[in-house]
Parts: C-alpha cells; structure tokens; sequence
C-alpha cells in the first residue's frame, strides 16, 4: 500500500484547469444508479456464492471448497488476460448484460443440478461472467457522464459494490436458513434479470456507450470547444 501511494504521488496531473475550476459536484450521481445497480447484482451474486459455497461444498460431501474456488480464481483470471480488450471492442452495456446472464446462469446450475460435478461447472460459468461485470459496467460509466462528473459516479458505483459484499450473505443467509442454500442460489439467480434491465441506458446514448473509453472521453471536449 505504501509503494502504490508513492508511485501514486510520482504520477503527473491530468485533470484539466476547466475540470479543476467546474467546482464540487454531487456527492451521489443519480446517471449512475441504474448502473451501479446492475453491478451491485453480480457482485452481490458473488459475495454470497464464497460466503456459502465451503458449506454447500461439504454438504454435497466434499471435503472443502478449495477445489471450487481455484477453478473460479482460474477462470477469472484467464479471462481477463485473454479478452482484455473486450470492454473496448463490445458495447458495454450488452457485454454487462451478458456478464450478469452468465452469472445467472452458473447460480442456477449450482442450485439446481445439486452435484459435486454441477458445483464446479456452474462456478466455473459464474466466473467468466464475473470477470467481466466490472471492466463492463465502469466502461459503461465513463462512457456515460462527463469527465468533471467521473469522480461522483464512480463513487456511486463503489458504493453500490459495498452494499453488495454486505448485503449479499445477508441476504442469502436469510433465504438459506428458510428455505436451504440451493434456493438461496436460486434466488439470486432470479432476481438478476430486472436488475440488468434497469442498468441499460437510454436509447440515444447507445451510440456513445458503444465507443472505447478513450474515444467516450473526448466527446465533453470537444462539445465544450463548439
């Protein structure tokens, strides 16, 4: 940590006088919310899956869940070193919603097929869909506010992503004591779709969302020289 803050402070400024001088913003971005609420569903996803996952791993009569979480980590990892370009190639939004439908789709596997077998391949889905949410979803934001608005929206998002590690043990703890960690999966799987479908953005932002970061960038520019 202390290495990170000295690179951090060696780097140079590259905010513009124009964005130092636009003044404070919104503590909450309210442009983000549909976003930050379609990231808060992956990871909430996640934080609940590792939360339960070493039991339910022991109740399908492994001996822990150390096998599950290394093809997990693996997955992730892969991904985003083979298809780092993707969230600069792909609309954002339609790479994040394929994200949470892969993540969906792996809770359910794991909830429904209910074998060691089932365990594995579906955390295997779910982590290629998970290695994707963030890099599309806060491409997804840099694409969507102005630059002097990045600062607010991305704390928005990290917000939502807090909530998402608290709340979703929670929240499939109170499911798993009702009903069983099967239905708790289950659930989380079932709610994903109408989160995804509040995070698209409006119709005429299409176009600008399917850009690269760095083109999306200087569209503020160049409005503010017209």
């Amino acid at each position: 940590a202390m290495l990170a803050g000295v690179i951090g402070l060696s780097l140079p400024e590259t905010a513009s006088h124009e964005l130092a001088e636009a003044g404070p913003g919104s503590f909450i971005h309210r442009g983000a919310i549909g976003p930050s609420a379609g990231l808060f569903s992956g990871v909430a996803g996640m934080a609940g899956f590792f939360a339960f996952v070493t039991l339910y791993a022991r109740d399908l009569g492994m001996d822990g869940s150390r096998l599950v979480l290394l093809i997990f980590g693996l997955v992730v990892v892969s991904c985003r070193v083979l298809f780092a370009k993707l969230p600069d190639r792909v609309p954002p939004f339609r790479l994040a919603a394929a994200a949470l439908a892969m993540v969906a789709i792996g809770l359910t596997v794991v909830a429904v097929v209910g074998s060691v077998p089932g365990l594995i391949i579906g955390a295997a889905i779910m982590a290629a869909g998970v290695a994707f949410t963030t890099p599309a979803f806060f491409t997804a934001l840099i694409a969507r506010v102005q630059p002097n608005e990045r600062g607010a929206a991305f704390g928005t998002a990290s917000a939502f992503i807090d909530l998402a590690f608290g709340g979703g043990p929670m929240l499939l703890g109170v499911i798993a004591g009702a009903g069983g960690i099967p239905l708790a999966f289950g659930t989380l799987a079932g709610a994903r779709p109408s989160l995804r479908v509040e995070a698209r953005p409006p119709r005429q932002h299409d176009a600008a969302i399917g850009c690269t970061t760095r083109r999306a960038a200087r569209r503020p520019s160049r409005r503010s020289r017209q």
